[in-house]
């Protein structure tokens, strides 16, 4: 048994056991005090994920999964034809993040501690508090970190090239997307990826401008290609380098 971390931790009982299940993914068994029922999830890098309430009796585990082995399947199908690596190869903890699109980097550190999971940010360094060795738990927390980032710097960002464009948005969503790196609404909202923060200045303006020119062309047609050339004429090549950018996003916030 691990040890408590203070009174108030939110994870304190068995390690997550991990082993092989008849889907051909590896499976891993976690108990959380706060679960009220059993939870199954699919999870990029880690393969089958089974969350159950402390004390739960896992001998009825494998009739669970097969009695919803429909959904597992048809989810794996979904997941997989999108390119998301359900192997079990577990990402790594990152050492260093690195921010290409606005020229930072950080040390990472990790310590365990009784309470919420939170991260904390001092100069070039980040510390990712969590009661315990869950390390989805970690990485969510440093996926939230992005995403807070990504407001600071893309909202100031996008409004700037939106006044150098003539071009004004009505609002902005940040959020990690699954499929784009950004979309526009008819109401003039723009939606960013917050992974956008893992590639290199030039193509974050590339989507700006992308996403920007949609206020006038909500469709790609050649009225909007024309647009875009017409504030930045090499838009072809910087198209394709984010149609393949996604390599540039770490495994743990892919």
């Amino acid at each position: 048994m691990l040890p408590c971390f203070g009174r108030t931790a939110s994870w304190c009982g068995p390690r997550p056991v991990k082993s092989d299940s008849d889907f051909g993914l590896p499976l891993t068994i976690a108990e959380h005090p706060r679960a009220r029922r059993v939870l199954i999830k699919l999870v990029p890098g880690k393969g089958l994920r089974v969350v159950v309430p402390r004390g739960f009796d896992r001998s009825l585990i494998p009739g669970i999964l097969e009695e919803k082995r429909e959904w597992i399947e048809r989810t794996r199908r979904n997941m997989e034809e999108r390119g998301v690596d359900l192997s079990g190869a577990l990402p790594e903890f990152p050492e260093r993040i690195e921010f290409r699109a606005v020229g930072r980097e950080y040390e990472v550190g990790r310590v365990e501690r009784s309470g919420t999971v939170h991260v904390r940010e001092s100069a070039n360094r980040i510390l990712v508090s969590a009661p315990g060795p869950d390390d989805v738990a970690a990485l969510d927390a440093l996926k939230r970190f992005t995403a807070r980032k990504a407001r600071e710097q893309f909202v100031p960002w996008l409004s700037e090239v939106g006044r150098e464009l003539g071009l004004e948005h009505s609002a902005v969503r940040i959020r990690f997307q699954k499929t784009r790196w950004g979309s526009c609404s008819a109401q003039g909202t723009i939606s960013l990826n917050a992974r956008l923060l893992f590639l290199p200045p030039h193509l974050v303006d590339q989507l700006f401008v992308h996403e920007l020119c949609h206020l006038r062309h909500l469709d790609h047609s050649q009225a909007f290609w024309k647009t875009v050339a017409g504030f930045r004429p090499g838009f072809r090549e910087n198209e394709a380098a984010l149609n393949a950018a996604g390599r540039l996003v770490p495994l743990w916030a892919a």
